[in-house]
């Protein structure tokens, strides 16, 4: 069990499964798939250590903990709504709520977002960043970008950009260790590692080296993160090789901040996704996709 504090992304899934007590029906209204909002349900209750629901065979029911939980939920959730709209309706600015990782929001979108507000002055792009998104927008999400495959975003997903990976590290890492002419001397440096928890959603060092036919060795030098922006950061701090996303480190490696270590590249099915949201057709929301879609059109 954990006493970190749950995310607001997940309580509003939770709202959502207790008002419908079932899982398909508040995944629907969600926008997000079953499985997806099953597994997000999950970890609240591995992180809280106690069941949330009492699974039935036609739908869910709260258990004592999630009676508890859903009654301080379920006012808060109604005060921050209520609070939100009131602000909304003052500044008479449209607000669209734009849910990421924080990979994608740190690497892609905070270098980028000052051009859409002086493109549309007359939108407020609000980022909700969170570590484990994966499904679809919350259901106080507009518009979501997210990192999985296409059983992982649902049908109405559009793929902005495949996952292409590559070896990186900084100038000076190359100057001192490098040249790195195989994938196999890749293998025996410090390797910079973004960990999490759950199944591996996407190219780990053991994968990417296995793909080019290396089997790293147990006990070699490196370092786990838990967020990719830090990975990044110790790979241009010179402390070592991290896999470089190209879609998210492009802007580094065109600095010089970063290099490729190794010309090796992989690719793979999944991707960022531009997911829609329950407010999609809102006119402000699809100025935001379309800002979207034309960035990564214009490869920009």
């Amino acid at each position: 069990m954990s006493r970190d504090p749950l995310d607001l992304g997940c309580l509003r899934l939770f709202d959502a499964a207790a008002r419908h007590e079932n899982l398909s029906h508040a995944a629907a209204a969600l926008g997000m798939t079953q499985p997806a909002l099953s597994y997000r349900i999950r970890r609240m209750e591995e992180r809280l250590g106690l069941p949330l629901f009492e699974r039935r065979h036609r739908g869910l029911a709260l258990s004592p903990a999630g009676r508890t939980l859903h009654e301080a939920v379920r006012d808060s959730l109604e005060r921050l709504d209520q609070a939100t709209a009131a602000i909304a309706v003052q500044a008479e600015t449209p607000v669209v709520r734009l849910a990421t990782d924080y990979a994608f929001a740190a690497l892609w979108l905070m270098p980028r977002v000052a051009g859409f507000r002086a493109a549309h002055p007359g939108i407020a792009v609000q980022i909700v960043a969170s570590q484990e998104l994966a499904g679809g927008p919350d259901g106080g999400a507009d518009l979501a970008v997210l990192f999985g495959g296409r059983d992982e975003v649902g049908a109405g997903a559009e793929r902005l950009i495949a996952e292409r990976v590559t070896a990186v590290c900084s100038p000076a890492f190359l100057a001192e260790q490098g040249p790195f002419e195989s994938p196999q001397r890749l293998g025996e440096l410090p390797l910079l590692h973004l960990e999490g928890a759950g199944e591996r959603r996407w190219y780990d060092w053991e994968s990417w080296l296995a793909e080019l036919g290396v089997t790293r060795r147990p006990g070699r030098p490196g370092l786990g993160l838990n967020t990719y922006t830090l990975v990044i950061q110790a790979a241009l701090a010179g402390q070592g090789v991290a896999l470089g996303w190209l879609g998210l480190v492009d802007g580094l490696l065109e600095s010089g901040a970063l290099v490729r270590a190794h010309p090796a590249e992989l690719e793979s099915p999944r991707g960022y996704w531009l997911v829609p949201g329950p407010g999609g057709r809102l006119p402000a929301v699809r100025q935001v996709a379309d800002w979207i879609r034309g960035r990564f059109a214009a490869g920009a």
